[in-house]
């Protein structure tokens, strides 16, 4: 994308309740260590068509958004790695519940 991102979206699934959460955090907003693993995600191809996932394991859908693009990475649980991991738990953290009338 090469330009400056403006935030970054996660929609968390999975887990044992199979709860669905989201949050939004302006890019400007995130630690040194938050943005290294920005960049490590938006060094990966983007995500194809939804795929589910593992029983009772969560799946991670980050959007960098980056002016009207978007750069759209589904990982698994077992795919974030100490350099993303940073940045999903600041994303966690901020995540609140989604209702079951905005399911994907």
């Amino acid at each position: 994308m090469g330009e400056v991102p403006d935030r970054v979206d996660l929609v968390r699934t999975g887990g044992f309740a199979n709860i669905a959460v989201r949050s939004s955090v302006p890019a400007p907003d995130l630690t040194p260590d938050e943005k290294e693993g920005l960049d490590a995600l938006l060094a990966l191809p983007p995500a194809a068509e939804a795929v589910a996932g593992a029983p009772d394991r969560r799946q991670y859908d980050v959007s960098i958004v980056v002016g009207e693009k978007t750069h759209h990475v589904r990982l698994g649980e077992h795919e974030v790695d100490e350099r993303v991991r940073p940045l999903i738990k600041r994303l966690e953290r901020d995540a609140t519940p989604r209702g079951p009338s905005s399911r994907e």
